[in-house]
């Protein structure tokens, strides 16, 4: 059934117009809300708030989903669930809006609409370097924890990614247990995804820095897949084509979503994935 879902979603989410209720943003920010009101998302947040902001409402939904026996049922909860959870519209509609600025040559806005995708001028790595990141946080971390533990491992992902990021924002600081959590959560997806990425990208260039940092608990997942991305497709970044190093890692990324499809397949295939 994870195969299916992810199927059906990707396809989807390609061709579909999603609403405001499909999107995990809406339903997040009601939570967020949620919890300002209660006090209990505020700048002092402890370590054990944190936590179970994130994982209380996965662990509810793993409970709730178990209870179901109807495989039928079963299948759309699961499908609606990843379909909310997987992608981001808005900051896709803000890289087609880029691209726009680009064809037409209108540089400055491509600066403003590259800082809104996360990437100012002072930010380490390139803008597609950017991409690749934002690519892996919405689509492949989200797609290997739902293969991994179902719904409820896209929701507590997407939690907190989510929550970090609104923390971050509000209070203009970094709550550890947040930092310490998602290096936790990204540390195998990451390394999945980054050897999906030089296996869809330059392999022989790429491997020995996958390799490289394998086992290193001390890179972070953006900075792996960075790496491995850059030595994946070789690109010389022109100053006067803001085009072609952004498109060329996005269609590496979309190259890699594929490459977790086929992985997913043939682990269902085998019996090791549901």
């Amino acid at each position: 059934m994870t195969l299916i879902s992810l199927i059906v979603v990707l396809m989807a989410e390609r061709v579909a117009t999603q609403t405001k209720y499909w999107r995990e943003s809406f339903y997040n920010g009601l939570y967020q809300r949620f919890l300002m009101r209660k006090n209990i998302f505020s700048e002092d947040m402890s370590t054990a708030s944190f936590l179970a902001v994130v994982i209380l409402p996965a662990l509810i939904l793993l409970i709730l989903i178990n209870s179901v026996d109807n495989a039928l049922t079963r299948l759309i909860l699961d499908t609606a669930i990843l379909m909310v959870c997987i992608g981001c519209p808005n900051l896709r509609d803000v890289y087609k809006c880029y691209l726009q600025a680009a064809n037409r040559g209108d540089f400055q806005a491509c600066t403003m609409y590259a800082d809104q995708l996360g990437h100012s001028g002072d930010s380490p790595g390139s803008f597609g370097q950017e991409l690749v990141w934002l690519n892996y946080q919405h689509y492949a971390a989200v797609i290997i924890w739902f293969a991994l533990l179902g719904p409820a491992g896209a929701v507590m992902y997407v939690l907190a990614r989510s929550t970090t990021h609104a923390y971050k924002t509000e209070f203009q600081n970094e709550l550890s247990i947040a930092q310490q959590l998602m290096a936790i959560l990204d540390w195998l997806p990451a390394r999945i995804t980054a050897l999906g990425l030089l296996l869809m990208g330059h392999f022989s260039r790429a491997l020995p820095i996958w390799l490289k940092y394998l086992f290193d608990l001390n890179v972070s997942a953006k900075e792996l897949l960075c790496k491995v991305a850059d030595a994946a497709e070789e690109v010389d970044i022109n100053k006067e084509d803001y085009t072609e190093e952004p498109c060329t890692l996005v269609r590496l990324a979309k190259r890699n979503v594929m490459f977790l499809v086929v992985l997913i397949s043939v682990l269902s295939l085998s019996g090791w994935l549901r």
